[in-house]
């Protein structure tokens, strides 16, 4: 009998980059949508918004929830 993998398939993930706007929001943007935001300097995040960036904002206060969701937990039935 053959071996199987009991990983499961992940798709990967998409490469993103991290773009603070001037309210202290953290968003996330693809590789794309950085290079086609770069000139006109509004880029598009992933959870949709318009972004306009602001280079002299202090520490992140937060992330955006829909450009990063936060992970499941794992359940611990297993264990």
């Amino acid at each position: 009998m053959g071996r199987h993998s009991k990983r499961r398939h992940t798709p990967p993930q998409p490469r993103t980059v991290e773009v603070v706007d001037h309210a202290g929001t953290a968003h996330l943007l693809t590789l794309d949508a950085a290079a086609d935001g770069y000139r006109g300097g509004r880029y598009t995040a992933l959870c949709g918004q318009d972004v306009l960036p602001a280079a002299l904002v202090a520490q992140q206060a937060r992330y955006c929830r829909l450009c990063a969701p936060v992970p499941a937990q794992r359940s611990r039935a297993g264990r």
